[in-house]
């Protein structure tokens, strides 16, 4: 089954937004075969799992679907790329937002013809500049199972306990230092946040997901401030948006220290 590139939009924008933007497509882009939407509930772990077998438009290799999961604020595009090959990205063009498609080598942006790389996300044609959000998959081919983690940490940073992440000094000295920033994605929240400790020596940290249209931010020492590199918002230490499209704050954590370590709380 396949849907057309009005019934894709609708599925996800709406009505009226749909209609818009579909009635903006046939002079700017291809008429690529969008990935059809299907709604799935993570685990309490925030675990998805598909039976690619009962997925037709994901089983097949070049194959992919939408994943809408209830609660999660950004929708999956799920790739099959290869015979054993799938890979899971953020599902929103990070140059206007626009939902994406796969015609079987990349994923494209219906609205203005952007390209990423299906595996890591990578920007590979413009006008995007900023790559897709990649998350944690694992495919088992005995039993057809497509495992998506979306709680899932990077290597090497704490995890966080009961909403909780320590960060030892021993581990992250540089955060004993003022101007300095730390970042990593901690296991059981599955997004990345950053520790700044301001030049007057405060500490902070916030969510590192822009609440424009929720690319990832970067940290720039020299300003010591957030900047989403998407559409140029730009965020304080402490998340206050100092310059628009973003009107939100970036969501903020509490920091305290302790003799060995920074503890970040409220990470859930």
């Amino acid at each position: 089954m396949s849907t057309s590139r009005r019934g894709f939009l609708k599925g996800i924008l709406g009505t009226s937004a749909a209609g818009a933007a579909a009635t903006a497509l046939p002079g700017c882009a291809p008429d690529i075969d969008p990935a059809p939407v299907t709604d799935v509930t993570a685990s309490d772990a925030g675990v998805v799992t598909l039976q690619v077998s009962r997925y037709p438009d994901l089983e097949r290799v070049g194959g992919a679907i939408t994943l809408r999961v209830a609660g999660e604020e950004t929708d999956l595009l799920v790739t099959h790329s290869g015979q054993d090959t799938f890979s899971v990205l953020s599902n929103l063009c990070t140059h206007a937002a626009c939902p994406l498609g796969f015609d079987g080598r990349e994923v494209v942006c219906p609205c203005h013809l952007s390209k990423f790389n299906p595996i890591d996300g990578a920007v590979t044609q413009r006008p995007a500049t900023v790559g897709l959000r990649k998350f944690t998959s694992t495919y088992n081919p005995g039993n057809q199972e497509l495992t998506i983690e979306l709680r899932a940490g990077q290597g090497g940073f704490p995890s966080a306990v009961n909403g909780e992440v320590r960060l030892p000094f021993s581990q992250f000295p540089t955060l004993k230092d003022n101007g300095s920033f730390v970042e990593g994605v901690p296991g059981g929240y599955g997004k990345k946040i950053f520790i700044a400790r301001a030049s007057d020596g405060s500490l902070s940290a916030v969510d590192a997901l822009c609440t424009h249209l929720a690319c990832e931010v970067s940290a720039r020492q020299a300003e010591q401030d957030y900047i989403c590199f998407c559409h140029n918002s730009t965020f304080t230490l402490r998340g206050d948006v100092t310059k628009g499209p973003a009107t939100l704050p970036l969501k903020k954590f509490t920091v305290t220290e302790t003799t060995d370590a920074v503890v970040v709380s409220g990470v859930r």
